[in-house]
């Protein structure tokens, strides 16, 4: 009856008792070929799959957490290969389970080293683009500054954020003539028209040729001169000459005469051209 009993009670335990995977795996006490597949390579490709998925306002918890299971994973598989030559295995077996344990640490440092670059990524394109100044009363926004990549997101985020804007006051001694194409394409895409009140030079003119209307407060100033490119130490990979033929074009069909064309792409590039406005009047430069 004793033994009766006591062979009831251990059929019951083990009944009750489930083996916890996480604890198997941890004192090494898995199955070979489910460590290796699902355990230790599923489980690390499927961690690296979901990464991407992950907000980038959590994606620190969630590398570390991703390491956290890397440390189980190792530590469970070396056991295991520790374990093996006990419960039978080959030596092709342990060389293999230690093989998978360097590829889960390569694994894991590309997935780790790729979340922090995307973090990185992340976090610095999410710094808002400065907001340039908008009078709303006038819908009028200012550019004002030197013609870079930074002037021209902030120009673009301004005018998506005050779609009522009409007006584009510009105030710049120049910069990129690449940002000042890339703003006078928008200008004209949105019909909007260029207003200078001190003064606009070099790069800052062909933003001010883009406006449908054209002015300039009396004293203002609008200064151009030939193309100048400084690459000391670099390949120039840049056409001058192509580039001062673009301009040339888009100058001609914003209605710019000939003559002041040419006086434009013939100014000395180490000084500034500034014609009076009754000269911009006649040029087609000013438009009202």
């Amino acid at each position: 009856m004793f033994l009766r009993r006591k062979f009831a009670q251990s059929i019951y335990a083990r009944e009750v008792r489930f083996p916890n995977p996480l604890l198997t795996h941890w004192r090494g006490r898995g199955a070979l070929l489910p460590t290796i597949l699902f355990t230790a390579l599923t489980l690390r490709l499927l961690l690296g799959w979901l990464q991407e998925m992950v907000s980038p306002d959590f994606l620190s918890v969630w590398l570390a957490a991703s390491v956290g299971v890397f440390i189980w994973q190792v530590v469970g598989t070396s056991r295991l290969a520790e374990r093996l030559p006990r419960r039978g295995g080959s030596v092709l077996e342990v060389l293999t389970t230690y093989f998978i344990v360097a590829v889960l640490a390569v694994l894991t440092f590309v997935q780790v080293a790729d979340g922090l670059s995307s973090k990185q990524r992340a976090e610095r394109y999410s710094i808002k683009t400065p907001m340039l100044p908008v009078l709303s009363s006038e819908n009028v926004i200012r550019v004002d500054g030197n013609f870079d990549w930074e002037l021209f997101g902030a120009f673009e985020r301004t005018l998506a954020d005050n779609p009522d804007v009409k007006n584009v006051r510009l105030g710049s001694t120049g910069g990129y003539v690449f940002v000042a194409r890339a703003m006078a394409l928008k200008i004209m895409e949105l019909n909007l028209n260029t207003h200078v009140a001190t003064h606009c030079f070099s790069a800052c003119t062909v933003a001010f040729v883009a406006g449908e209307k054209r002015t300039m407060a009396e004293t203002a100033k609008l200064g151009f001169h030939m193309y100048k490119l400084e690459a000391a130490g670099e390949v120039n990979l840049i056409d001058m000459k192509e580039e001062l033929e673009k301009d040339r074009k888009f100058f001609a069909e914003r209605g710019l005469s000939d003559d002041f064309i040419q006086h434009i792409f013939t100014a000395d590039n180490s000084q500034l051209w500034m014609p009076d406005q009754s000269s911009l009047k006649e040029a087609g430069v000013l438009v009202y």
